[in-house]
């Protein structure tokens, strides 16, 4: 066995003990999981898979050969139990990430620079068996949630893994076949404090996971992914149900990805989600194209702040910020601005007049436009 293998096999105990504590501090999920196992199921408390998991890799590692069939059965057993015990997607993705980084952690501290060929072969190991350590894990983590929830958690596990441009895992494609898909309109609603509760976050992603891909990056933090297959509209429709089941106004913001490439996607529709209104009915979707100047301005604190004292001239008048926000919303058309507040044309017209009068800017103008209509989003974007 080479030295780097050797070095790591002296450390596996003492590893497998800092990962348990890592698990334990950064997950809290795990505080359910038995840190110690008798010794007919070891394998399933967190000591004894981490011991395992490292010394499979360096029995088979060394010479190049593929984890068996019982090794897999194990680590599917693992991923079922797992669900049994209630931990959720979140804490699965997070610890995917966790041991491969705990793992390649442990092979910096060994590795000097004569061991150049054990880790290329560690590597190369790595990249095969790892993709079907995580299948396993993953098949028996679906098998484990029970039948009835076996749609939403695979539903999830889908979402992050194409939000993260991970590999898709091929029994998580073929169960929901009809949302996999090459492009999708990405649509990122953030809510404000307090966090949604989880019950609520479950009854959401059961609402939306027959027709969308659904996934909480966090506790105010949604994200739909439905596939660019169906009307643009039915985005709008599953915006619209998500927020009617949280039962609170949040900032939508939507940019169309391609898979392999929508953690780009994702990164862009946050910033815009930031910049976005605080609607309690999202009206549209907006895009880019619709906040590419709010992003701007919230990147630039100074003329933010120049901005907001202005727009503050807005509050001395009824009802303006509503108004001109419908009036922009409907390209400066006076009746369908009119029908949505649900007031005259008439009233509209002084409405708009006060906003002049207030600001000393035009409304239906080229400065008001560009002045008016993104003060307005300033301030419905909190």
């Amino acid at each position: 066995m080479g030295g780097l293998f050797a070095l790591l096999r002296e450390r596996v105990a003492e590893n497998a003990r800092n990962a348990v504590s890592v698990f334990l501090r950064e997950i809290p999920e795990y505080q359910d999981v038995p840190i110690i196992g008798d010794e007919r199921d070891d394998h399933m408390s967190m000591y004894g898979f981490a011991v395992f998991v490292r010394s499979r890799t360096l029995d088979l590692a060394p010479a190049r050969l593929p984890l068996s069939d019982d090794d897999l059965s194990v680590i599917s057993a693992v991923g079922r139990r797992r669900a049994e015990l209630g931990l959720s997607v979140l804490s699965q993705q997070r610890a995917f990430g966790m041991h491969t980084h705990l793992v390649l952690q442990e092979i910096h501290d060994v590795a000097g620079p004569e061991d150049g060929d054990d880790l290329l072969r560690m590597f190369g190991w790595f990249g095969a068996q790892g993709v079907r350590a995580r299948s396993a894990y993953l098949h028996g983590y679906t098998d484990g949630v029970g039948r009835s929830r076996t749609l939403t958690a695979c539903n999830e596990l889908l979402a992050r893994a194409l939000l993260a441009d991970e590999p898709v895992e091929p029994r998580l494609a073929g169960l929901l076949r009809p949302l996999v898909a090459a492009r999708y309109v990405l649509s990122v609603l953030r809510l404000p404090a307090p966090a949604v509760p989880a019950r609520v976050r479950a009854a959401v992603v059961s609402a939306l996971a027959a027709g969308a891909l659904v996934a909480w990056l966090s506790g105010g933090e949604l994200i739909l992914l439905t596939p660019c297959t169906v009307d643009r509209t039915v985005a709008l429709h599953q915006v619209r149900s998500a927020v009617t089941t949280l039962g609170r106004a949040c900032q939508v913001a939507s940019v169309e990805g391609v898979t392999g490439r929508l953690a780009e996607s994702l990164a862009w529709a946050r910033e815009a989600s930031r910049v976005a209104p605080m609607e309690d009915r999202p009206a549209r979707l907006y895009v880019l194209a619709d906040l590419f100047v709010e992003m701007a301005v919230a990147k630039t604190p100074e003329i933010d702040a120049w901005l907001c004292a202005f727009a503050r001239q807005l509050s001395d008048g009824p009802d303006l910020v509503s108004t001109l926000h419908a009036y922009y919303r409907h390209d400066m058309n006076r009746a369908a601005a009119s029908a949505e507040l649900r007031i005259h044309p008439r009233t509209l017209d002084y409405r708009l007049q006060r906003a002049r009068k207030v600001t000393g800017i035009e409304p239906g103008s080229t400065l008001g436009v560009r002045m008016l209509s993104t003060a307005v989003a300033r301030l419905l974007a909190g």
